[in-house]
């Protein structure tokens, strides 16, 4: 009979490949190296995950399903569409800001050679509930009527970007700010 998967171990796997990979890259991680940091043998990496690909699609799923989560956490259906719209927008800017190494693996491994078709697809199929959302908004004429995959890229784009040069030290996000980025990804969608 099969050992259970030990979750904690797993959780140790993830922390320290996305520290591997943020300071190697994809093309560099080796999975000793994800092994060592996660101060774990080599052998017992390859019981929880084939290859680095294996990995890195599921470090993926991992990271995009919690802030998914997170994000969606905020939701309340009681809520007129602009309240919803509001508490997810600040929801996904908060949580990217706070945690930037996440937001930077999710984006530059959704654009990845490394991302498998299943992978992607449990992607998008994560996002359906934001999609929806703003489908919701489309509906009752709040909002412009353009596909919603587009729509969450109009939303997420700007949020990442901002979050970059914060970390560069180009731009200091105060709540004035946000309010006004806010405003400004609202103008850019509302009918």
């Amino acid at each position: 009979m099969p050992k259970p998967r030990d979750e904690m171990k797993v959780g140790q796997i993830y922390q320290a490949a996305l520290k591997v990979v943020l300071q190697e890259g994809f093309a560099g991680l080796k999975m000793k190296d994800v092994a060592q940091a996660a101060g774990l043998a080599t052998g017992t990496l390859y019981i929880y995950f084939a290859h680095k690909e294996d990995l890195i699609n599921a470090l993926f799923v991992h990271l995009k399903q919690a802030k998914t989560h997170q994000v969606l956490s905020t939701y309340d259906p009681g809520d007129p569409f602009p309240v919803t719209f509001k508490k997810l927008w600040f929801s996904f800017f908060e949580i990217s800001l706070r945690e930037p190494e996440r937001m930077i693996f999710i984006e530059q491994f959704a654009r990845s050679p490394y991302l498998s078709a299943e992978t992607k697809a449990q992607g998008d199929q994560m996002l359906k509930p934001v999609e929806d959302i703003l489908a919701w908004g489309i509906r009752q004429h709040i909002i412009v009527d353009l596909p919603t995959s587009l729509l969450v890229s109009q939303i997420m784009g700007p949020i990442f970007e901002m979050v970059k040069q914060h970390y560069d030290g180009k731009l200091e996000i105060t709540p004035q700010l946000m309010e006004n980025c806010f405003s400004m990804a609202w103008n850019s969608l509302r009918r």
